[in-house]
């Protein structure tokens, strides 16, 4: 598969809107859409630690590492590097590169983050 940069920060947004909304179609064979979702995951809770208290931090970004690792181990490093980028760029656009919004991230990812972390067996 060719990665392809999106210059639309909407159409990035959408691919990886898409991307999340089929973890639940996903099979465990379909490395691709698994390691994205997973990337996703660890974008979104990458960028929550910046939202979340002190108190929290380490639980959160914990969640964001073991997203990461999971989509390493479908795709590899540096496919991961891009998808992470890709998927933290849109969450940027989505709330206009103000942390204040950042509510309406959570309400696009958080719920299909959370699942798709209560699902993925303890390290």
């Amino acid at each position: 598969m060719t990665l392809v940069t999106l210059r639309t920060p909407g159409l990035a947004m959408f691919m990886c809107v898409v991307a999340m909304a089929t973890v639940r179609a996903a099979e465990p064979g379909d490395k691709q859409t698994g390691a994205a979702a997973y990337a996703g995951c660890a974008a979104y809770y990458f960028n929550a630690v910046n939202v979340k208290p002190v108190t929290q931090y380490e639980a959160v970004y914990g969640q964001g590492e073991r997203a990461f690792n999971e989509a390493i181990k479908r795709v590899g490093r540096p496919q991961v590097d891009t998808l992470v980028a890709q998927a933290s760029g849109a969450m940027m656009s989505l709330m206009a590169s103000d942390w204040k919004n950042f509510p309406i991230v959570v309400k696009r990812y958080g719920a299909q983050c959370e699942t798709l972390m209560a699902n993925l067996p303890a390290e």
